[in-house]
């Protein structure tokens, strides 16, 4: 198998200090070419809300099964 780029993604957004120090460490691993930012927007946000009260609901149901 050959691959030609990786995807990664954080537990939470980084600040702009914490992400410039993380771009600067990847560009130091041998092979990196390019590290490209993604901007963090409200959809973000609005989708990691949805996914916690999802689960929280489903917490609560499988609590109250009793």
């Amino acid at each position: 198998m050959t691959i030609k780029g990786l995807v990664v993604h954080f537990r939470r957004d980084l600040d702009d200090h914490e992400a410039e120090r993380t771009i600067d460490a990847l560009m130091m691993i041998k092979g990196v070419s390019k590290v490209s930012p993604i901007a963090a927007g409200y959809e973000d946000d609005l989708n990691r809300q949805r996914v916690k009260r999802e689960l929280r609901e489903k917490l609560l149901a499988l609590l109250d099964d009793e």
